[in-house]
């Protein structure tokens, strides 16, 4: 008695159909990342947010300079202070606790969030790094 023989899938077929199948995911999934609006820069410079506010006024940014030396204003909670990426000033306000490393320096790089209404950037949250802490010891 012959048995009957049952034809098998190939494994190398059932690899590759697989192998297709989550890189054409993968590849949809990143171009999809992509696309979205801000998906590639983490921040925007105060003269790149001061050239597109017009354009996009409402949307969320993140803008990066240096603290301009002098501008800190506190008022409880309350701050103002101005940033520059070198070429143009922007007046930063917020409500928010500043950070322990933020500093009334022009060595003091902030990452702003919150929102551009043409004069002043209202943010929601504000970052600041501290460059004596990370500079390499000569």
């Amino acid at each position: 008695m012959e048995r009957p023989t049952r034809a098998r899938p190939r494994r190398g077929a059932k690899f590759t159909i697989g192998t297709a199948v989550i890189a054409v995911a993968l590849l949809g999934l990143t171009g999809w990342a992509m696309s979205r609006p801000g998906s590639t820069a983490y921040y925007v410079t105060t003269s790149e947010l001061a050239s597109m506010a017009s354009a996009d006024a409402g949307r969320e940014f993140r803008v990066n300079g240096n603290v301009v030396e002098g501008t800190v204003q506190r008022r409880g909670l309350r701050t103002t202070f101005v940033i520059s990426d070198g070429d143009t000033e922007m007046t930063i306000a917020t409500a928010q606790p500043l950070p322990s490393s933020f500093r009334d320096d022009s060595d003091t790089e902030v990452v702003a969030r919150g929102r551009f209404d043409g004069t002043t950037f209202r943010a929601t949250e504000v970052l600041a790094k501290c460059p004596s802490k990370f500079k390499a010891k000569a």
